[in-house]
């Protein structure tokens, strides 16, 4: 117990009680979270005579803080004096209090309390959704609140809270309740925006659009509306028309990161690919990162002999395209040396303009940075002007031999059906949901009898080649063997044909100038552009587009299934004339 605390404690007990007011007083100022001076306070108050209400939001603070102390439980009881609405409020106070000091979960407490003694108090089941949906967890919110908004459908406060937290909770209910909320401000741009929110949720593109237009009518300078407006307007494949949503959001945001990013890949994936460099540096402040104590970043200028460190700023796919520039800044008269992640140190070290290839985290000094997806920017990339001579790219002599056999009567070709999860990065991890598939997708492929299946998958979608019933239907020797990149390389090198998702392996290919087949999400990513089924950085690429979005793969997969039986032909009569 403090000195002042203790001092308290002697005044209160000798009937000093103005006095040892005071000193509590004078505690709580200091740290209102101190249960013990809550606690004496408000027997204090009581005993003073004064109201219930006032004794209750005190001693309930130091309840909610401690619920194990059976003192204050004990003295909360004797403080409410049988006067159950003043306790009621007072444990709402309680929990305002708390909440106001940045304690939603001991808040909650106090709310669940007044609840329990009024359970006809919409506020209190109000202010309890509020603090369950601040501590993380909005689903649990939702009882809460409908709750108080049955007990007062005519007051639009809660109303409004209630499209708000059903929203929060992407709750089928909240359209309605925004509805409502709707019918009380009519004019309420938030509220328009809100439904928007609700139909986009759930998956209602074109509706959404409509709404998103109709609150920009009545607030156009509302930023958050136009990059949402531009996010469905893109869920539809309608990038083009995306790129002023965007674009309007960024002048009313310039801060906001989210709408520069969609914008630059909205500019990418429409071929302007000068306006789309530019844009693309937003990168950094999304989470990307460079090297810690880097050198000047280079915009060009003459090398004269300087090292140039040529640094993998994003994933092993990133990295196998942008390789292609490390030649063209060789000629600026540098040095480079290439900073990646470890599976690809071998394969660009014997890269064309290659001085070395080190892991990440383990660059030598350099005079000049150079970001990889700086490269396309730096050289006036555009997809009339794109560097794709092919291969860049060759396995190193050490690479590891695969053991696959010569099969001159089958099309052998490797398969890749899941890319890589990223499970600790819940942003990445949902591209990767929508850009994979599940090996059964390619079941009618086991059956061809001219065809020979080779996995190149890694990670633990690898697993569902060993599993029924698939295992021993397809080779899987060489690519559990492969230690990185470049014994892939020398597999891959192996094949008549790769059809991949839209992952590293896919990049690995087109660099090797081996055919792939690249099977590409609606909501692809800007390098394959839009509208066609080639692609201006690699000319062995072709593409198979999902024409909706969604999760059915059905239509790419017998497209690929009909041009595969196309493609034996070729390849038999091919064979059969070659001397």
């Amino acid at each position: 117990m403090t000195d002042t605390l203790t001092d308290a404690l002697r005044l209160h007990q000798s009937g000093r009680l103005a006095e040892a007011a005071d000193l509590y007083a004078a505690l709580l100022r200091a740290n209102p979270l101190h249960a013990d001076a809550l606690h004496l306070l408000g027997i204090l108050r009581a005993q003073q005579g004064g109201p219930v209400r006032d004794a209750v939001a005190l001693i309930g603070q130091a309840a909610a803080l401690n619920p194990t102390a059976a003192s204050y439980r004990g003295n909360l009881g004797k403080a409410v004096r049988g006067d159950w609405p003043a306790a009621a409020a007072g444990l709402r106070d309680a929990g305002d209090a708390l909440y106001d000091h940045g304690q939603p979960g001991i808040a909650a407490r106090a709310y669940r309390a007044a609840a329990l003694i009024q359970p006809d108090d919409p506020l209190a089941w109000g202010n309890l959704a509020v603090a369950t949906r601040d501590q993380g967890a909005p689903g649990d919110a939702v009882p809460p609140i409908r709750r108080a908004s049955a007990l007062d459908p005519a007051n639009a406060a809660i109303t409004r809270l209630a499209a708000s937290l059903l929203l929060d909770a992407r709750h089928p209910a909240a359209d309605a309740a925004i509805r409502r909320a709707i019918a009380d401000a009519p004019a309420d741009a938030a509220l328009r925006r809100a439904r928007a929110d609700a139909a986009k949720i759930a998956g209602d593109r074109p509706a959404a659009e409509a709404l998103y237009r109709t609150a920009l009518t009545l607030d156009p300078a509302e930023a958050t509306a136009w990059f949402h407006l531009g996010v469905v307007l893109g869920d539809q494949g309608r990038h083009g028309d995306s790129v002023p949503a965007y674009a309007r959001a960024v002048r009313l945001d310039p801060a906001a990161v989210d709408p520069r990013y969609n914008l630059a890949h909205a500019q990418l994936i429409t071929g302007d690919w000068r306006a789309g460099w530019e844009s693309f540096a937003v990168r950094f402040a999304r989470g990307v990162a460079l090297p810690a104590h880097a050198p000047p970043r280079w915009r060009g200028e003459p090398l004269t002999g300087q090292t140039l460190l040529f640094y993998g700023e994003q994933g092993h796919g990133d990295a196998i395209q942008m390789i292609r520039y490390a030649p063209l800044i060789a000629r600026a008269g540098g040095r480079v040396v290439v900073e990646c992640l470890p599976a690809l140190v071998r394969l660009f070290a014997e890269a064309p303009g290659v001085s070395a290839a080190v892991p990440l985290g383990s660059a030598p000094k350099a005079d000049w940075l150079c970001p990889m997806m700086d490269a396309p920017g730096l050289f006036a990339t555009t997809p009339d002007r794109c560097p794709n001579a092919v291969p860049y790219l060759r396995p190193p002599a050490d690479a590891r031999k695969p053991e696959l056999p010569d099969d001159p009567a089958r099309l052998t070709v490797g398969l890749v059906w899941a890319g890589d999860p990223h499970r600790d990065d819940a942003r990445w991890s949902h591209a990767d949901t929508r850009r994979s598939l599940p090996l059964s997708g390619f079941a009618p492929l086991f059956d061809h009898p001219r065809l020979r299946l080779v996995s190149l998958q890694k990670g633990s979608a690898a697993a569902q080649a060993d599993a029924p019933p698939f295992a021993g239907r397809l080779w899987t020797r060489d690519i559990a063997a492969a230690r990185d990149f470049a014994d892939t390389a020398a597999l891959v090198q192996r094949l008549d044909l790769v059809i991949s998702v839209d992952t590293a392996v896919a990049h690995l290919a087109g660099a090797l100038g081996v055919p792939v087949w690249v099977l590409s999400r609606f909501d692809g990513c800007w390098r394959w552009l839009l509208d066609r089924d080639d692609s201006p950085w690699y000319p062995t690429v072709r593409l198979f587009r999902q024409p909706t979005l969604g999760e059915d793969w059905t239509p790419v997969l017998d497209a690929v299934a009909a041009a595969l039986d196309a493609a034996v032909d070729a390849l038999v009569r091919a064979r059969a004339t070659t001397p």
